[in-house]
């Protein structure tokens, strides 16, 4: 069987990177021989990582939206890590988004599926995943699309410069009503002012290094977890990456002014005022800006063998 020689490529690539173990580069939508197709595979060739990285995606009653995300997914993810898997959460729905998550998980490979058996909770559903994620890396994703799949190739292009990739979102004035997005901001600016941080945003869906979230303990099982987990690993020294992508909102329905998100918020605060309290604040080296709007914080961007990455 002859190679073409997009496929030579990506075979000479793989071979290169010795920590490759498996790859599974999928044939895109469109003609192979179109010109579209070679400039897709060439790019998918060329921008493979020698990273592996589970996603973790939570799910509440979205029957309506959840297939096509996961689609939208797996269609933007293959050819660019070593290997990946997908966790799907169904937490506690009472529509068909469980069912049709089993339906994607019997069509996927890469797809498993955790039930809840009740609605637990955002953090209580990544803290879940997390326990039967596999791989190196971990990323939290919404079932609604809210940051779509078309945003996260410049998140993953940051993967492997810092240990936390942040995303925020440069878009967050149009995709919140304004109520939502004065919460938001408030909700930012009281949490850097607790922490001595000066992050652009708290809930963007970070990429974290499996190992460092199993060395910390996560006391919210809400809304509020994404604050305690980046707080509590960039004060312990963990760097960071800020990059900003278009968020989108896909249901149009929002659980964040929910009672039982505030409460959440509030024992995060709670909690966190008392751990920071009397410990040192971090200092902070000036992030460095580059040209995809994207900050470093704490180290220069390298690989995992160490060696400076080219940007």
């Amino acid at each position: 069987m002859l190679l073409t020689r997009v496929e030579f490529a990506a075979f000479f690539h793989i071979g290169y990177h010795s920590r490759l173990t498996r790859i599974s580069i999928a044939p895109p939508d469109f003609h192979r021989d179109s010109p579209d197709a070679a400039r897709q595979a060439a790019r998918q060739a060329a921008t493979v990582f020698p990273y592996t990285i589970s996603f973790i995606v939570p799910a509440l009653n979205e029957e309506k939206v959840v297939e096509t995300v996961i689609e939208q997914l797996l269609d933007q993810v293959r050819g660019w890590f070593a290997d990946f898997e997908l966790i799907l959460v169904d937490d506690g729905s009472t529509d068909a988004t469980g069912t049709i998550m089993d339906r994607l998980a019997q069509r996927f490979e890469r797809v498993r599926v955790i039930h809840n058996g009740a609605n637990l909770g955002f953090g209580a559903s990544f803290q879940a995943g997390l326990k039967q994620a596999r791989f190196d890396y971990v990323m939290l994703l919404c079932g609604d699309g809210g940051l779509p799949a078309k945003s996260l190739p410049p998140i993953f292009e940051k993967i492997g410069s810092a240990d936390i990739v942040v995303p925020w979102m440069v878009n967050l004035r149009q995709i919140k009503t304004p109520l939502r997005y004065f919460l938001s901001r408030a909700y930012t600016m009281l949490l850097n002012s607790l922490s001595g941080l000066k992050l652009k945003y708290y809930n963007g869906l970070p990429v974290h290094r499996r190992e460092n979230l199993e060395k910390i303990a996560i006391t919210s099982g809400g809304f509020g977890f994404q604050a305690e987990v980046l707080v509590k690993l960039i004060r312990s020294g963990s760097s960071f990456v800020e990059v900003g992508v278009h968020g989108a909102e896909k249901t149009n329905r929002s659980s964040a002014l929910r009672m039982r998100n505030w409460i959440s918020v509030a024992r995060t605060f709670h909690h966190l005022v008392r751990e920071i309290r009397g410990s040192p604040r971090p200092s902070r080296a000036p992030g460095a800006a580059d040209a995809s709007g994207a900050t470093v914080n704490g180290l220069s961007p390298r690989n995992e063998a160490g060696a400076e990455r080219p940007e």
